[in-house]
């Protein structure tokens, strides 16, 4: 008996449909960096006008590699550190933190948007009883991440919220799973997990017993499913097949699997 759903969130329940140019993406992680420098008394000039950049160029290499090998989330903070470190700028791990936050402009500047029938589908789940709950791959959690959710009016659904950076691993590594799982006392077997990625989400949550549903996004909406669940991500590795395929959250109040 189905007992509570677990959430991706990016490509799942939000996206960025209209994300602002790059050239204002830097100038605006240039200025807050800046900012927050000369609230320190350095001044960002020289290497530390590109301090930003040198951290997302860090950011991507390590959780790509952390992603397809050991699945241990990198220390962020600790990643901002050493890059500031590399430019002559030695700061404590509260600044760090600091720099880390700084640097995260948050998905409201980005335009992200929930998808149409989020709130709908969520309302559905918990007025049937159902309880829900979050497992996310992200860099930033606490409470910037928290205010975000709140924007976007998800923060009261979820019970749980299992996030990478806090728990110390990527999905598809099962200890993020059984953060959620322990967090909210239910066995594998009585919990879903809606998700857009077959490895991460898919994959990982099968290998410990619990339900699957694929939410393909616009990407994946028109591939052949059976390559997919071959190839997932352009990776090459096989992965267990969802046991259901939704186009669209709304669908699954439509689902055998959460009928009356």
């Amino acid at each position: 008996m189905i007992q509570a759903v677990l959430f991706d969130l990016g490509d799942t329940l939000w996206h960025f449909p209209q994300m602002p140019p790059i050239e204002v993406i830097r100038g605006e992680t240039v200025h807050r960096i800046s900012d927050l420098l000369r609230s320190w008394g350095v001044e960002p000039d020289g290497d530390l006008f590109f301090l930003g950049r040198d951290i997302r160029v860090a950011v991507e290499k390590e959780t790509d590699a952390a992603y397809w090998g050991d699945l241990v989330s990198p220390d962020y903070p600790a990643l901002a550190q050493r890059v500031a470190a590399e430019k002559g700028l030695v700061i404590s791990g509260a600044r760090a933190q600091e720099l880390w936050n700084t640097w995260n402009l948050g998905g409201v500047f980005l335009g992200r948007r929930l998808y149409p029938g989020v709130l709908e589908t969520l309302e559905w789940l918990r007025d049937r009883g159902y309880r829900v709950g979050s497992v996310t791959n992200r860099g930033l959690g606490g409470e910037l991440f928290r205010e975000e959710l709140r924007h976007h009016g998800v923060d009261d659904f979820f019970e749980v919220l299992s996030i990478s950076c806090e728990v110390g691993y990527l999905k598809p590594h099962p200890r993020i799973f059984t953060h959620a799982l322990e967090s909210l006392g239910l066995p594998a077997e009585h919990v879903v997990m809606v998700g857009d990625s077959l490895r991460a989400d898919v994959a990982g949550a099968k290998a410990l017993g619990m339900t699957t549903i694929w939410k393909r996004d616009s990407r994946t909406r028109d591939s052949n499913i059976e390559r997919d669940m071959t190839e997932p991500e352009d990776s090459g590795e096989a992965v267990a097949a969802p046991d259901f395929v939704v186009d669209d959250l709304r669908e699954l109040m439509s689902l055998p699997l959460f009928r009356d």
